[in-house]
């Protein structure tokens, strides 16, 4: 008896969806390795996860490429706010686990909390430039403004964007293995996961 072979089978679409989110995945991070793509690069990560949660992905790689093209010079000033966010998350793990005290408890709650409302305003950030032309002023008050008008999902895509770091914080000895996860799965799969409820929130 001859097996035939079906792409557009269950388990066949099911298999080239991870496969294509583990490719996502390691050229994203490839991408902002270089530190000076990073804003581009997960502008291009929104653009092709939110045409894939609509059904328009054609050619993961190629669209990957083509949004980031298209999005080094409109996500530059995003890129500044990300870079500053790094810096915080930085900043905060190494007075967490310092053996002096770095920094004050009440100014450690403060930091965490701007690294926290800033993580939430990148969150809606990157996919309203993937998504839209504008701005950046009118971009980001858009990001600000949906954030505040949909805190369950805000509350959502925030976590699922800290979660390495949570799992870092709770599990320091598992650093090497999260980042691995996240490198070659990770990335792709929150975005993908986070375009699900962002795209709920656009289409309002």
């Amino acid at each position: 008896m001859r097996m035939e072979w079906n792409p557009d089978s269950g388990p066949i679409r099911f298999l080239t969806r991870i496969f294509d989110l583990i490719l996502l995945s390691v050229l994203t991070a490839l991408l902002c390795a270089t530190v000076v793509l990073a804003g581009a690069a997960l502008t291009a990560l929104y653009a092709v996860t939110l045409k894939m949660v609509r059904g328009e992905d054609r050619g993961i790689v190629r669209s990957l490429f083509r949004a980031l093209r298209e999005n080094i010079v409109p996500s530059a000033p995003a890129a500044v706010l990300l870079l500053a966010d790094g810096l915080l998350a930085v900043l905060l793990f190494r007075a967490l686990w310092a053996e002096e005290l770095l920094l004050s408890p009440t100014l450690f709650v403060l930091l965490s909390i701007a690294a926290v409302l800033l993580t939430a305003l990148l969150s809606y950030l990157f996919p309203l430039i993937a998504r839209y032309e504008n701005t950046f002023p009118r971009h980001l008050r858009n990001a600000a403004g949906l954030a505040l008008a949909s805190l369950p999902v805000t509350c959502l895509v925030t976590l699922v964007n800290l979660l390495p770091l949570l799992l870092v914080f709770l599990f320091p000895d598992t650093f090497g293995q999260v980042a691995a996860l996240w490198t070659f799965f990770g990335i792709g799969a929150g975005a993908y996961a986070n375009s699900f409820y962002l795209r709920r929130v656009f289409d309002r």
